[in-house]
Parts: structure tokens; C-alpha cells; sequence
């Protein structure tokens, strides 16, 4: 949750509990380049023996906050014309602040001056999404258009409507056509009525988590947000009052028809953001991988990564899981339909992942590539697939392929031919 911060007060977070250990925790990403606040504005922090309890809650809702993709496009055959169109049109944004396009869809958008880092040179702000392309007339080894779909779009029209109306305009814009998507972040959360709230005592004197730093935000000594890990970690924990967010914003009052709820009182969001890095390590790369295994990752996020639990043991293993985070824990698997429940972590490169890890990973892209086709039989899918990759690469590449990552894996037979 961002806020204004004069009309807040940042403090760190101290740690004070012991870490748990990497078996029941997993791993969590180091804040970097956190500026220490100066003395002045260091707050002290009491912590009562009995913090306010949390004995009341109601699950609300749970799902895909934010998504961001990378989009695998083939431009038309006038892509260098277009690409011309389209720089022009960068100088004119940039004189006037923004330039105000209409596209055959019907969807306006304002094509805006600057980019994304080095490889995505335009930047289109549609309704529901931002777009991001770069120059490449073709897809190579990295995406060559980002996007970015808003929450609302998510929420109230679903990531197929927003793809199918993206498909449009990329091919108005440039006769472009989505060849592959790849996902690389998203935020994951639940929202709970918890009358009273959260508080920061609370928190701290319940949570179980390897990474002990992060920051939090108070108003008036109040909790808004809790963080775990840092922004740029691939993954962060965020824990805060989104009822309090939606009334002051005022821009998200839909969610009040989401939550079936006419006051944004007592309404509390935890939220993991987990970047393209975290996904790697749980084979999530499309689409249909975040479908099969989001209900999986919340599991793990919640049960290894964090978790609030009784302070009524000294091994952290051993303390009871608190009530309200065992809802937290069931939510997806209880309203996420049709989802794996567990999921395996692979810290590293994939280059080091186990065969199973490959073989799970290859099954869910080769559903992906049969439904493209659309092929159903799973043998069709196989000889069919196997009839493009020979016709995409032949057997002496595939064999030095092979070989390197076999010395690089340290797995390779000296002397040997497989």
C-alpha cells in the first residue's frame, strides 16, 4: 500500500525473533539499499506481553492482484514502416506531455514519452493495461513487448478478455501476433474482515519467517502496511489495512462489490509479490503453469516462506499455526478450483532442477503447445512436437548443446558417447 509520507511514519522493523529454520521457511530475499531512517525519526516501539488477539475473521476474497507478461509478438511484414509511425510519435509525446491515440477497437490510449529500461522503447497506457514494446520485428530469446494489467481489469474481466482485447491492438498497432506469453510478476493475496484489525505487536509476536527485515507504516501509531522482504526481493510479503487504501484512494470502490461489503472498515490484504526470478525456481512460466500451480505457490508462501503461529514453543517448527493463518493457508486451495495444492521450490538455475522437475515443466507446455495446435490426442502432440524441433535444429547442435550443459551441470561422461 503506498501512502504519502508526511502523513506517515516509516520506521525499520527491528528484528527480534529468532529466524526459523530453512526447512520450514525456505528462502527469503535480503533488503537492499534501505536508507536507515535518521534518530529523529526512529519511533519506539513497546511490545506489550499480550498482544491484541485476533479471534474474529471472515474470509473475503482471494486471486491475481497484478500480472505482468512478457509477450513473445511477431510484427506484420511493414513492421520497419510502422516502426517509423510509431517514433514519430514519440517526438510528438514528449513535446505535448502524452499523445492521445484512438485505435480501430474502439480503446483509446495515450502514447507516452518515455519507455521501459533499455529494451522496450514505447510506452502505451490503455484503461486496463500498460503496453511496453521494443524494436525487434521478432521475438528472440526475451520478450519483446511487456505488459502490465491493472487490477481492476483482473478483477471485474479476467486475464482471457484482457489478452483478447491486447491481441487486437497489437495487430493494430503493427499486424502483430502473440507467438508466446511469459509470466513475470505477480501479486497474489487474500483479503480478511478482521474487526479491530492487525497490529504490529501482533505481528511480530506471531511471525515465523527466515527473512527478518523489512518496514512498516504507521499513521497515528496505528498499523497500515507490514513488509517482509524487500521491493526488489523475488519475493515480498505485504500485510495492510486495503480497506483503509480503497476509502482513501477513493479509486477502488469497486472492491466493495467483490468483498459483498458496504464499508471498507476492518478489511486487511495480505499480498505476495513474486518476481520473475521465484517463478523460475517453482517452473512457473505461462499461463497455464500459473493456473495449474498458484493455489501450490500460496501454499508454500504461507506455510514455508512466512507464517503467523502461538508463541507456544521455543522451535519455531513446533508452534502452533494461529487460526487465522491457517485460513490464510486454505484459502486458494478452498476457492481456487481445479489447482495442484503442493509445489516444488528449485533455488538456482533450472540447470541444476531435478529430471522430475524437467518432465513437469515439459508436461505443462506440451498441453500448451497441443491446445495452440488444437490437438487433443497426447500422441499427435508428441510426433507433432517432435517434428518441429527437428525441423528447428539437427542432431549435431543437439548433441553440443547437450555436452555443454552436461560440463557446466558437472554431469557429463568423460570418454562417453549417450
Amino acid at each position: 500500500m503506498k501512502t504519502q509520507e508526511s502523513d506517515l511514519q516509516k520506521i525499520n522493523i527491528i528484528p527480534l525473533l529468532p529466524a526459523a529454520p530453512a526447512e520450514l521457511t525456505g528462502s527469503a530475499g535480503s533488503p537492499a539499499g534501505t536508507a536507515e531512517p535518521s534518530p529523529s525519526r526512529m519511533l519506539p516501539v513497546t511490545h506489550p506481553a499480550s498482544p491484541p488477539p485476533v479471534e474474529d475473521y471472515q474470509f473475503l476474497l482471494c486471486g491475481i492482484d497484478s500480472l505482468d507478461l512478457g509477450l513473445y509478438v511477431a510484427w506484420g511484414s511493414d513492421w520497419k514502416r510502422r516502426l517509423h509511425s510509431l517514433d514519430k510519435k514519440k517526438q510528438q509525446a514528449r513535446k505535448n506531455g502524452g499523445l492521445l491515440i484512438g485505435l480501430p477497437s474502439g480503446r483509446n490510449c495515450i502514447f507516452k514519452p518515455g519507455g521501459k529500461g533499455e529494451n522496450y522503447r514505447f510506452h502505451l497506457q490503455f484503461d486496463a493495461y500498460n503496453l511496453f514494446i521494443g524494436k525487434s520485428a521478432k521475438p528472440g530469446t526475451s520478450p519483446n513487448v511487456y505488459l502490465s494489467i491493472s487490477a481492476k481489469a483482473l478483477w471485474q474481466n479476467g486475464i482471457e478478455t484482457v489478452l483478447s482485447w491486447i491481441a487486437q491492438d497489437l495487430k493494430a498497432i503493427g499486424g502483430g501476433t502473440i507467438q508466446r506469453v511469459q509470466v513475470s510478476r505477480l501479486d497474489l493475496c487474500a483479503d480478511f474482515y478482521i474487526p479491530g484489525g492487525l497490529s504490529y505487536e501482533f505481528l511480530l509476536s506471531h511471525k515465523v519467517t527466515r527473512n527478518d527485515k523489512g518496514n512498516l507504516y504507521l499513521d497515528k501509531n496505528e498499523l497500515e502496511t507490514f513488509y517482509v522482504g524487500d521491493a526488489k526481493s523475488p519475493i515480498q510479503l505485504r500485510i495492510y489495512n486495503k480497506g483503509l487504501e480503497v476509502k482513501l484512494k477513493g479509486t477502488k470502490l469497486w472492491f466493495l462489490d467483490l468483498w459483498k461489503r458496504e464499508s471498507t472498515d476492518d478489511i486487511w490484504r495480505i499480498e505476495f509479490q513474486i518476481r520473475r526470478p521465484a517463478l523460475k525456481e517453482f517452473g512457473i512460466d505461462s499461463l497455464d503453469d500459473l493456473n495449474e500451480k498458484q493455489a501450490g505457490l500460496w501454499s508454500y508462501l504461507t506455510t514455508k516462506w512466512f507464517s503467523l503461529r502461538r508463541p507456544d514453543n521455543d522451535k519455531a517448527e513446533r508452534k502452533t499455526i494461529h487460526p487465522f493463518w491457517s485460513a490464510v493457508q486454505d484459502c486458494f486451495k478452498n476457492h481456487v478450483p481445479g489447482t495442484d495444492s503442493e509445489i516444488q521450490r528449485v533455488y538456482g538455475s533450472t540447470g541444476n532442477a531435478s529430471p522430475e522437475w524437467h518432465l513437469s515443466h515439459i508436461d505443462g507446455c506440451l498441453s500448451s503447445f497441443a491446445a495452440f495446435l488444437g490437438i487433443t490426442n497426447r500422441d499427435d502432440a508428441l510426433q507433432e512436437l517432435q517434428r518441429r524441433l527437428t525441423r528447428r535444429n539437427n542432431a549435431s547442435d543437439f548433441k553440443t548443446t547437450c555436452i555443454k550443459k552436461a560440463i557446466q551441470r558437472g554431469t557429463s561422461s568423460v570418454g562417453g558417447d549417450r
